[in-house]
């Protein structure tokens, strides 16, 4: 097997990258390469022999990766650049093991505080160690390190570095930065004492640097925000290195979120982070997993869920996913995504983790691919990796035991890419009913469960779950007028009905499919989801259909929702695809079980929620590239009668944007009370990618998306019934976006076929002040509460600190004047018997 180029690499799940006349992609990397020694000036006379077998490593890596910037950390930093200067020209310009050379005629680097004598005792042993080579003088150095420049950091482009515009921030002090995490002396009473008088007053809150580097790329600027933060271990039960990790990711969320900048000045005295709508990639090494390890408050939150920060996406590897099965040890007991992974550590007590990320912003940058330099045992490049299997000393480290991770990016208009979407305002317009029996087309009305809106032709495709029982599987055209601001009887018309065909050109036989959820992918294409029926072996299904109904392709659905003979895993019957969403872009598409996996756990109870597997899919290649954890509500309500029917699901999604964050329709049924339904807006940038994980028994501490309840349906007042289908329709005059949701009727006559209009305000989703909260509750005392207003319908065992302050505020619903809030209790719906 020949070693390939990773310029031919796909994105994860196997989604080609894109190609044609489009502007080129540019390769963003970040690679910690450990090439720091233990003396000043050591890697210097290493490199200068050329014959560094680590650097030959590290720069065949690069080789072969290519990116056109990559950050480096871990390279000892001198004043004059030799140490770049011989790495450049004796190893990255010299093609290694038959792989090109590359050269980077851009570079940027800059002094770091590690092994910078701070003059104090800042590890609290009794002593101020300030001459290198002393024990214990690293410990006391502004950041860990044995001499100055120890573990610094070095910036390589091919694209111009505008130095004039670099900004460091290497001086700024940890206490300068508002309600930050400064270590405390468990063993006082006073606050915050770990560090006294001056050594705090000049403490650093960098532990290497934080770089704003401005690059040219495309005729655009592109700010990279490098940085390397201490490892949140090595301490005790002050935490300080925890804290100092946290505040250091801290800085990164703050500069790039206008109006939370105001504190940051940099070395040259010049105050505030980036303007609304800059472009930046944010790189490197930052010591934090978002799921398993030991940072304090999960740290890396503050990036994954804040709303300008592309996180929608998770680079992985096949190694690291062998690595960890191979060395077992901790990695048997990590929650996250071994795949994930791009620090290789010892398996007996830390495990591998992810640590290493390239972040761009929403704004006018879109990603293209991603990956992590991870070759599985079989690729002949696995030898640049080494075995790291036992987890002991003396382990083979060839190049690094950290992995190069990278992101090809797309530079786009600064408007190309909106901010994640909030809801900010909900207003109901009215309601229309049609009942029982309703005929149209020679065909009888009922069964809605899935609508979508195609803008080009101003109608709404309106999916019948009829199993071509009543008659045959079909969809409906119809127009729904709210020109006057509000919908009333006779505002909606049916205009068409479409039968659904196999490939065989005939329509689905009676009982072979159960369709519930709809989208338009494109002015032709719809994408439809099935159900299927796990009573007669039919597996559920997504696949995309002409407008005239002729099935076209189907999406790769995951073995682990497919049912098997004996019913110990896959979908449940009639708890299975209900849901159906694709990105404003289309790019992506989004469905979900309405309960529970059989081998996931049980359905909704009225005491616990059910866990749900969202399924995001590549529309390019059709297969799905990640799953995220969502738990659905306990059922709301009683049955009137003990053990009569009772359920809640998640019946459909919607996505607000192109950055993952959806909106989650939730509806129940109790008997004798009828029907309960809840609006949330979700998250699932922050969520933990679970594909990897074939059951979900034992979930609790893994990450699930962010929810927050933005309405509850029964502040209406009116007769609910079997809502299970929702889309965006246009805007009206005054601009609010128009929400239209729809009940599936189950063709029983005790019920109705029920269509309900909002209004809605959106805007550009605004990061809150996020506030830590250790998973295992260190300092919980110490740390401040979480902002943001709304309730918290996180996982249990997880804080859910770094919350969304503005779609919190924005969780208010306006009907007919007056607000209601959005954790109204549900009223009741009517008696009906309804059939879920």
């Amino acid at each position: 097997m020949a070693p390939a180029d990773a310029r031919t690499a796909t994105m994860q799940g196997g989604s080609p990258l894109s190609s044609g006349s489009a502007p080129p992609t540019v390769r963003v990397a970040t690679f910690n390469v450990s090439l720091s020694r233990p003396a000043q000036g050591q890697l210097i006379d290493e490199l200068a022999s050329g014959d560094s077998a680590q650097a030959r490593a590290v720069a065949e890596i690069i080789q072969r990766v290519r990116p056109d910037v990559v950050l480096i950390s871990e390279f000892d930093h001198d004043a004059n650049g030799t140490a770049e200067a011989l790495l450049q020209a004796r190893y990255l310009s010299r093609g290694q093991n038959g792989a090109a050379p590359i050269t980077y005629p851009y570079v940027f680097q800059a002094e770091v505080n590690t092994g910078i004598a701070s003059g104090f005792d800042l590890d609290r042993n009794g002593s101020a160690v300030q001459r290198p080579g002393v024990p214990g003088y690293a410990n006391d150095a502004w950041g860990f390190g044995a001499f100055p420049g120890q573990f610094g950091m070095l910036l390589l482009s091919k694209y111009p570095i505008l130095s004039d515009q670099v900004r460091t921030f290497r001086q700024f002090r940890w206490q300068e930065m508002p309600d930050a995490l400064i270590p405390d002396d468990p063993a006082t009473p006073a606050p915050a004492d770990w560090y006294a008088g001056q050594a705090l007053a000049l403490q650093p809150l960098s532990s290497k640097s934080h770089w704003d580097v401005p690059v040219r790329i495309e005729g655009e600027i592109v700010h990279i925000l490098a940085a390397h933060p201490t490892p949140p271990v090595f301490d005790g039960a002050e935490d300080r290195n925890g804290r100092r990790n946290h505040d250091e990711i801290r800085f990164l969320a703050d500069y790039v979120t206008p109006g939370r900048d105001g504190y940051i000045t940099d070395d040259n005295g010049r105050s505030g982070g980036l303007g609304a709508g800059e472009r930046f990639i944010i790189v490197g090494d930052l010591n934090a997993d978002p799921i398993d390890g030991d940072s304090t408050g999960r740290a890396m939150n503050q990036l994954l869920h804040h709303p300008l920060i592309n996180s929608g996406f998770t680079p992985v590897s096949q190694g690291a996913a062998e690595a960890a099965r191979a060395q077992g040890g901790v990695n048997a007991k990590q929650k996250g995504d071994p795949a994930a992974d791009t620090a290789d550590f010892q398996d007996r007590t830390v495990g591998n983790l992810r640590l290493d990320y390239v972040l761009p912003s929403v704004a006018g940058l879109t990603v293209e691919g991603a990956g992590v330099f991870w070759p599985e045992r079989a690729d002949p490049c696995h030898r640049l990796i080494g075995s790291t299997d036992t987890g002991r000393a003396g382990r083979d480290v060839v190049s690094s035991d950290h992995r190069l991770v990278w992101a090809d990016l797309r530079v786009t208009g600064s408007s190309d890419e909106s901010p994640r979407t909030s809801i900010q305002g909900l207003t109901f317009l009215g309601e229309a009913q049609f009942p029982t029996g309703f005929a149209f087309g020679g065909t009888t009305v009922g069964g809605l469960s899935g609508l979508t809106y195609d803008v080009a032709r101003g109608v709404y495709y309106a999916l019948s779950d009829d199993r071509s029982q009543i008659n045959s599987a079909r969809f409906y055209t119809l127009t729904i007028d709210l020109s006057d601001g509000g919908l009333d009887a006779g505002d909606v018309v049916f205009t068409a009905v479409t039968t659904l065909h196999g490939r065989d050109g005939e329509p689905y036989r009676e009982g072979s499919v159960d369709p519930e959820g709809i989208a338009l992918k494109s002015p032709g294409t719809l994408v439809i989801a099935s159900e299927g029926d796990t009573a007669e072996g039919i597996p559920p299904f997504v696949r995309s259909f002409t407008l005239d109904g002729g099935e076209q392709a189907a999406l790769a659905v995951p073995a682990k929702f497919l049912p098997d003979a004996e019913r110990t895993q896959g979908v449940r019957n009639n708890l299975a695809f209900e849901s159906l969403t694709l990105t404003p872009d289309g790019r992506h598409l989004f469905t979900a079980n309405e309960n529970a996996l059989v081998q996931d756990g049980p359905e909704a109870t009225l005491a616990a929620g059910s866990p749900v597997r969202i399924v995001k899919f590549d529309t390019a290649s059709g297969k799905p590239v990640a799953e995220y954890l969502y738990r659905t509500q306990p059922i709301a309500v009683a049955p009137v009668v003990p053990f009569a029917p009772a359920g809640n699901g998640l019946s459909e999604l919607l996505a607000l944007d192109n950055a993952g964050t959806l909106l989650a329709l939730e509806r129940g049924y109790s008997a004798g009370f009828g029907i309960t339904a809840r609006l949330f807006a979700i998250e699932t940038q922050g969520a933990a990618d679970i594909a990897a994980m074939e059951s979900l028994a034992g979930s609790d501490g893994v990450p699930a998306v962010d929810k927050r309840l933005v309405f509850d349906f029964a502040a209406l007042g009116l007769p609910l019934d079997n809502l299970e289908a929702m889309t965006f329709g246009p805007p009206l005059a005054d601009g609010r976006q128009t929400l239209i949701v729809v009940s599936d009727n189950n063709f029983n006559p005790k019920q109705f076929t029920q269509v309900l209009a909002f209004a809605i305000e959106t805007g550009a989703d605004q990061p809150a002040e996020a506030a830590p909260g250790g998973e295992d509750g260190r300092h919980a005392d110490a740390l401040p509460e979480a902002a943001g207003a709304g309730e918290d319908l996180g996982p249990p065992g997880w804080d859910g600190a770094a919350v969304n302050a503005a779609a919190a505020e924005g969780l208010i619903a306006t009907i007919a004047g007056p607000t209601v809030e959005g954790g109204a209790v549900p009223a009741t719906s009517g008696e009906a018997d309804f059939l879920m």
